[in-house]
């Protein structure tokens, strides 16, 4: 197969046809078959292909029949959520990879665009970049086990005194960074999902935490800050919960400049949140 076959949206050159088009399940297979490596650890895609693909947001990259890129869109309220853009080894340089962010910005069209890269992959920061997206916010993995603990925490029946500790304008929630406004802590306060420790009536540090919708053997605490003693106590919780729930692991993600230097946990990569307001147009 020649090498310079670069176009796209069903246009014929004298050595290819590209198309980005919806995912059918035949495509399931082939596109396992050149994820299986992405990571030292392999990959995701097979967990949330079937979901991925039930939400109509599943696209795959095909190149003279073969299928050799895939993503998929979340469309959350208000929002977009780009994840799992993966490119064939043999098929990267080709512009793929910007051709597929275009084709997701043309089924968007308006609105935050939002999507998490790991620091350290610089190929995909500067894809990223080249069609507009900024680094919004830094952000920590950090992993820890379930356990019986004891603690002190409990969650919260109320916003009141929660805003002095937001550090950020977003929470993780299942991989996706989602808009924590006022509307939206009040949200997760009714659902439960927001831990608090106090010490003596005041309260020194929150958590938000949920059961990962894709992965569901996961517990994650998708935001915490405050004192070291009161974030220490918020986690402990979170561990004595998973334990209960049955979980498999903890993930906890923390904005970088929150410091959150515990023994008990193990810090992992640090992720750039990407953003991106539509209505600009690129020519590529």
């Amino acid at each position: 197969m020649a090498k310079d076959c670069v176009k796209l949206d069903n246009v014929q050159s004298s050595r290819c046809i590209v198309e980005i088009r919806s995912a059918q399940e035949h495509d399931k297979g082939p596109v396992l078959e050149f994820c299986k490596d992405t990571f030292s650890w392999g990959d995701y895609i097979a967990d949330v292909w079937d979901k991925w693909r039930s939400s109509d947001g599943l696209y795959v990259c095909d190149e003279n029949g073969l299928v050799v890129g895939v993503y998929h869109i979340a469309f959350l309220a208000g929002e977009s959520w780009l994840e799992g853009m993966r490119v064939h080894p043999r098929y990267r340089k080709k512009g793929l990879g910007t051709k597929m962010m275009l084709h997701a910005e043309s089924i968007i069209q308006k609105g935050t665009v939002r999507l998490v890269i790991e620091s350290e992959n610089q190929p995909s920061i500067n894809l990223v970049k080249s069609v507009g997206y900024h680094i919004e916010e830094e952000w920590r993995l950090y992993s820890t086990v379930p356990q019986r603990q004891n603690f002190h925490a409990s969650v919260a029946t109320s916003t009141f005194s929660l805003d002095e500790f937001i550090n950020s304008d977003t929470y993780a929630d299942s991989w996706k960074w989602l808009p924590l406004g006022r509307d939206e802590l009040e949200n997760l306060v009714v659902q439960g999902r927001v831990l608090v420790s106090t010490d003596r009536e005041i309260t020194n540090a929150i958590g938000i935490w949920n059961k990962s919708k894709d992965f569901p053997q996961t517990l994650q605490v998708g935001f915490v800050n405050g004192t070291k003693e009161g974030m220490e106590d918020v986690l402990r919780f979170a561990q004595d919960k998973a334990h209960e729930m049955g979980c498999e692991r903890i993930q906890v993600f923390a904005p970088e400049d929150t410091s959150l230097d515990l023994d008990f946990l193990e810090k992992k990569s640090m992720f750039y949140l990407m953003r991106k307001e539509l209505g600009k147009i690129y020519n590529l």
